[in-house]
């Protein structure tokens, strides 16, 4: 992997927000077929199907599944137009909420990498949990080992001896493609002000004073 050296407050964790009224689809595939294809691991043969979960009836430009994005042909042009790095595209066949084909929309994989997360960088804070007079510890900030990043727009963590974990990252200019077209159904969280409770990190991947 070609190495830059990451501008974090340039890059972004890309996350579903926390609402049940967008349009949200899943894609029928098994866990660890989704995960490879998020991933870029396989390449479809043939589409896939790509059905309504929840939400609304109209589907943003964007659409997130749990794993893998489906884009509009309009953001898939932006895309090319602008050069943005660290994904494909594969065919979906998308059904809307009365089982309607919705047309014009394509899935995608995430090929750009970097290096695993490297807790021993992020800094300790103390949260509180809503309506519990108790706080948790989490880490804040994410860093990757050696600054290892490929560069590219798109991008997840390289498996490491624990595996990886499939968190989405992107740059500043694909933050701002959203932006401009509006896209609310996405969260993009700095790099710098990410914060994951300790506790949902496994063991072996906490610092050893919070193990």
């Amino acid at each position: 992997m070609s190495s830059y050296l990451p501008v974090y407050n340039k890059l972004f964790k890309c996350s579903d927000v926390y609402s049940t009224r967008p349009f949200k689809a899943g894609i029928e595939a098994a866990f660890d077929y989704s995960c490879a294809l998020l991933r870029g691991d396989i390449k479809p043969s043939e589409p896939l199907e790509a059905r309504h979960l929840r939400g609304t009836h109209t589907p943003s430009l964007v659409i997130h599944t749990g794993f893998s994005l489906l884009l509009h042909e309009s953001i898939i042009e932006t895309f090319i137009q602008h050069q943005i790095t660290g994904w494909e595209s594969f065919s979906v066949t998308l059904y809307g909420k009365k089982d309607e084909l919705i047309p014009n929309y394509s899935g995608i994989s995430i090929t750009g990498r970097c290096n695993p997360v490297d807790y021993y960088r992020s800094e300790i804070v103390l949260k509180e949990h809503p309506g519990v007079i108790r706080f948790h510890q989490c880490f804040k900030g994410t860093y990757f080992k050696d600054d290892g990043w490929d560069g590219t727009d798109l991008f997840m963590d390289n498996a490491d001896k624990r595996g990886y974990t499939l968190d989405q990252y992107v740059s500043e200019r694909v933050k701002n493609i959203f932006d401009n077209n509006k896209i609310k159904n996405l969260e993009f969280t700095n790099l710098t002000e990410t914060e994951t409770d300790v506790m949902h990190i496994p063991n072996e991947r906490r610092p050893e004073h919070l193990r």
